[in-house]
Parts: structure tokens; sequence; C-alpha cells
């Protein structure tokens, strides 16, 4: 063979093989899509009736509960749950004046601690016997309406 004979073999190889190559991706992307599609709705076949609605509504007229204000040395709490409201007074003074330090006056146990002049560890109970009966009063609450 001399070398143009060959030159044009290898080069002809190689289109053959490119080729081969490209169809087969071909072939891939295409089942890739046949199988997409068999998962994916189009948005043009879903009713409208199936969204949830774009818009808001006013809420002028919405019975909202009144605040209640709570004074916690010194500092005023307003709590505008009327329901969690009428739970924290049934509450003890001590357990209540824990609960709105710690979440509504945002102290820590340490900070609530010194504040009272207990211990970190008795603020800790406190605050958990606090919120066992809390739930209990807003549960019996719930009961009674």
């Amino acid at each position: 063979m001399n070398s143009e004979q060959y030159r044009e073999h290898i080069e002809r190889t190689f289109n053959a093989f490119c080729k081969i190559v490209l169809y087969h991706a071909a072939l891939g992307a295409y089942k890739k899509l046949r199988k997409k599609q068999q998962f994916e709705v189009s948005l043009d076949y879903l009713r409208e009736f199936d969204f949830e609605p774009v818009a808001t509504t006013d809420e002028y007229f919405v019975k909202y509960d009144v605040p209640t204000a709570f004074t916690v040395r010194g500092k005023t709490v307003i709590v505008e749950s009327e329901q969690l409201a009428a739970a924290l007074l049934r509450l003890p003074e001590k357990w209540r004046e824990v609960l709105f330090l710690r979440y509504y006056l945002g102290y820590s146990d340490e900070e609530i601690g010194k504040i009272c002049g207990i211990s970190r560890s008795a603020v800790f109970r406190r605050r958990k016997i606090a919120l066992r009966l809390l739930r209990k009063e807003m549960e019996a609450l719930e009961n009674e309406e």
C-alpha cells in the first residue's frame, strides 16, 4: 500500500467510527428523553382548578384577640392570644415569671437565676413544670370551649 491510500483508509475508518459513536450517543439521549417524558406532565394539561388561587384576601374585618399586658420585673410583656393569656393567668406567679423572662424577654436560665436569686437548675425545673402546667391549662381551656 502506498502512503496516500493508507491515509485515506485511516480517515474513512475514523469517520465511520465517529458516525457510530454519534449514532449511539443520539440513541442514548432519545432514550433519556422518552424516559423523562413518561414521568413528567406538561403544565398545559393541568386544569386551572387544580391550583391554589394566586391571590390574597384582606383581613380588615377579621376578629383579632385582644392583647393582654403582663408586667414582669418592671417590663411589660404583651400576649396577643386570649387563650394563652388565660392559661398563663392560671399559673402561679413564680412559674409565670420564669416563662416570661425566658420566652418573651429572651433571658438565659443563668440570667433568670441571677434576677430571681435562685440557681440555674431551679430555673430549669420551674420552667419545665410551668410548661407542663401551661400545656394542661391550654388543653383544659380548649375542652371548655
